[in-house]
């Protein structure tokens, strides 16, 4: 992807502190948003590009339509100097990022041989102001992290915040112009390098999401195919070690400070030898999810899809005996599609509605007919609402609003049916 260069730079005047509410962290001479545009699922990178190259100093400071009814206000924000990527995250640069960074990214900070000197000017952060900059010298000094250590580890950090911010849909940025390059002095990334190179990793994502379908997942090792691999003691050590005591695949990638999508590879390779299999973290008494609908292109998928993130799926094809099916099995989530034959979806979530032992169900409309009437009724009748994938590009998409739904429609769902 190659676009134009813009040659100027900004003039940032009437700097001040941007309210803590809005970033989550104090900025020092921050200043009122200077630029701000809207973006579409997937339309981010390209805008993003246009606008980094400006040559502007500050954060372009992302909102996404899909969080926007959390209660605490949630945003991304990407660093950006001289046309240059500095940092991601979801606070700006401070002491505590760069402490985060250096946690989860450098390995050698965890070691024995510099851990001493780590807490110590932990310690000393307690009592003393430092900046970033004076920090990141003395971690310099104590030989905690070199300069290419600290690039790489912002590197990853920004590469893995992409692998999820350019998928979780549309949304609006605003530009809020600081002094990050001080703050943070470094020559930066690449923003086309970067992008270029996320995209990549979407393709490989793609490619592991049959066998990792979320790093959220906890992996379980399978005792029988390990007897059968019949594998030397040290791989066999290993591979237990790995896995562990009950952790998602984000914790491991942190405890080991990798890259998360190193960490994919790794236990997807387990998985397709049929050594682990993964499940949520934290099991749900009622974990069960039921889908009706009359497609079995989409049922097959559906069950592939939810049962790849640890639920049990039962799946319904006939509208009119979907009622008499979920007082059998008990599903704690239903997901209806709209339009069946004989029995409507609207009309089977009214019968689901009206019956005194299903009252409490978390229901959730599928449709491929992106209609505002559709949604404001699916609201109406208090149920969520989600647009079937009807690209193979929109699969990914999809993918990941199911396994951010699902827990919160379990953890809404009332007990449904007393047994």
């Amino acid at each position: 992807m190659t676009i134009d260069t813009k040659s100027h730079r900004s003039t940032i005047e009437n700097h001040r502190s941007v309210d803590a509410s809005c970033t989550g962290d104090n900025v020092e001479q921050a200043s009122t948003k200077t630029d701000q545009f809207s973006f579409t699922a997937r339309g981010l990178p390209a805008q993003l590009l246009e606008h980094i190259q400006c040559g502007e100093t500050g954060y372009w400071q992302h909102q996404f339509d899909r969080l926007a009814d959390r209660e605490q206000p949630f945003y991304w924000n990407l660093g950006i100097a001289n046309g240059q990527i500095l940092y991601s995250g979801n606070r700006f640069w401070s002491v505590q990022m760069l402490l985060r960074v250096v946690g989860r990214y450098v390995l050698r900070s965890r070691s024995e041989a510099v851990k001493s000197q780590f807490d110590l000017i932990k310690s000393q952060l307690q009592r003393e102001s430092l900046d970033p900059v004076q920090l990141l010298a003395m971690m310099k000094q104590a030989n905690i992290i070199t300069e290419a250590q600290l690039l790489e580890a912002l590197r990853i950090k920004i590469l893995n915040d992409l692998d999820i911010y350019l998928l979780i849909g549309s949304g609006s940025a605003r530009f809020i112009a600081t002094d990050i390059d001080d703050r943070l002095p470094i020559a930066g990334f690449s923003p086309t390098l970067l992008f270029d190179e996320a995209q990549q990793r979407q393709l490989q994502w793609e490619q592991l999401r049959q066998q990792v379908p979320s790093m959220k997942l906890c992996p379980i090792l399978d005792p029988e195919a390990m007897k059968i691999a019949n594998l030397p003691d040290s791989q066999r050590l290993r591979i237990e070690t790995l896995v562990g005591a009950e952790r998602s695949l984000n914790s491991i990638a942190e405890e080991m400070a990798k890259d998360n999508l190193e960490v994919a590879k790794i236990f997807a390779k387990l998985a397709r030898i049929g050594l682990v299999k993964f499940q949520p973290l934290h099991q749900h008494v009622h974990s069960s999810v039921m889908v009706i609908d009359d497609s079995p292109v989409l049922l097959s998928q559906f069950q592939h899809w939810v049962s790849a993130l640890g639920y049990s799926v039962t799946i319904c094809q006939e509208a009119k005996t979907a009622l008499s099916m979920i007082l059998a099995v008990k599903p704690a989530v239903i997901f209806i599609d709209i339009n069946m034959p004989e029995v409507s979806g609207f009309e089977l979530v009214k019968q689901i509605r009206q019956h005194p032992d299903l009252k409490g169900i978390s229901l959730a409309i599928l449709t491929g007919e992106q209609k505002l009437s559709n949604k404001w009724r699916a609201q109406w009748s208090g149920c969520e609402f989600l647009t079937k994938p009807l690209t193979t590009a929109a699969i990914g998409d999809f993918q990941v609003q199911l396994e951010e739904l699902i827990p919160r429609l379990l953890t809404a769902s009332a007990s449904p049916i007393d047994s």
